[in-house]
């Protein structure tokens, strides 16, 4: 309609002022159409730059000439009710030609880009859920024997052990939903899972963890942690090393969390350890994925030990995201 009074021939707006505006159009909305539908797909998405300006180039100048033929000899025979005249030669309707095309190729290039960043979004989801650690099932078996056993001793401590196991197993399966969790349930889960894994333990042999710091308002992605723990433990304590030892150090610092976590090699742990644990190599991805450029992770080794440093920036519980 504002193209239409710009273009109209008289004061008042009138009918063929709209059939002209319509036709004007016309050559216009067929190099736009063929840009998008053919051009786009056929060069530009596949990186043939050239070949996309020489034929876009082509398609402008079309278009002018096919404005030109349009006014000058088919719309009398056509519209035989009305006399048109192009009012633009080949340079001025080819800029129109070139604004409209720049126009819609970016707002197709934004609309591209919006929906590819939907996708994105939606694969990191899914991929996040696809990484998302799962407690071992060897480990749950192990728990649930160190339970039973301790039940046929009549031990005091079942209950205390059968609830501990039931909060492990309702954090994993209900609570890791969300991206981010609250430090303290993640910190209590991490406490049940040492607990439980100390029932098989030799008592000079056990998880030791120490944890310095507020935890409290704090929120971290669930069961991040847990895989190094486990990494450590299986080739720490559970490789046969002599005076085994996994040594878990947690500490918070306003808004940044600093993990070390320490375990001595039995002589049946290859090195490189680190770049073959699929556990690990889920949580490298899942803290690229939700924290970028917010954390940094340290995995290192000697002949004896094995070294976890991983310090990174949480959210508060109010609801800030990382």
């Amino acid at each position: 309609m504002v193209l239409a009074n710009a273009q109209k021939i008289s004061i008042e707006l009138k009918r063929i002022d709209l059939i002209y505006t319509a036709i004007f159009h016309l050559p216009i909305l067929i190099a736009v159409y063929i840009n998008l539908q053919l051009l786009f797909p056929c060069f530009l998405e596949k990186g043939k730059y050239l070949l996309y300006t020489l034929t876009l180039s082509l398609l402008i100048a079309f278009g002018a000439v096919f404005y030109l033929i349009l006014f000058d000899n088919w719309v009398d025979h056509i519209l035989k009710g009305y006399y048109f005249i192009a009012y633009y030669g080949f340079r001025d309707i080819s800029i129109f030609l070139i604004s409209y095309i720049s126009l819609t190729s970016l707002l197709h290039l934004a609309r591209g880009w919006f929906k590819l960043q939907k996708i994105q979004a939606e694969q990191n989801k899914a991929e996040l859920k696809a990484l998302q650690s799962q407690i071992n099932p060897h480990f749950l078996f192990n728990s649930l024997n160190s339970i039973y056993s301790l039940s046929l001793k009549d031990s005091p401590e079942t209950p205390e052990k059968i609830i501990q196991l039931s909060d492990l197993l309702r954090h994993a399966i209900y609570e890791c939903d969300s991206d981010f969790i609250s430090l303290e349930k993640e910190i209590s889960m991490l406490k049940n899972y040492i607990d439980l894994q100390n029932l098989r333990t030799l008592k000079k042999n056990q998880i030791q963890i120490k944890i310095t710091g507020d935890i409290k308002n704090k929120k971290i992605a669930p069961m991040l942690i847990l895989p190094f723990v486990e990494n450590s433990y299986k080739h720490g304590i559970k490789s046969g090393a002599e005076n085994a030892f996994v040594k878990i150090e947690i500490n918070i610092a306003g808004n940044r969390l600093n993990i070390l976590i320490q375990n001595n090699k039995g002589k049946s742990v290859s090195s490189t350890l680190e770049h073959k644990g699929i556990g690990i190599k889920n949580v490298k991805k899942r803290l690229v994925l939700l924290y970028p450029k917010k954390h940094e992770l340290k995995i290192s080794e000697t002949e004896q030990t094995f070294k976890v440093y991983l310090q990174l920036e949480m959210g508060k519980e109010s609801g800030i995201k990382n």
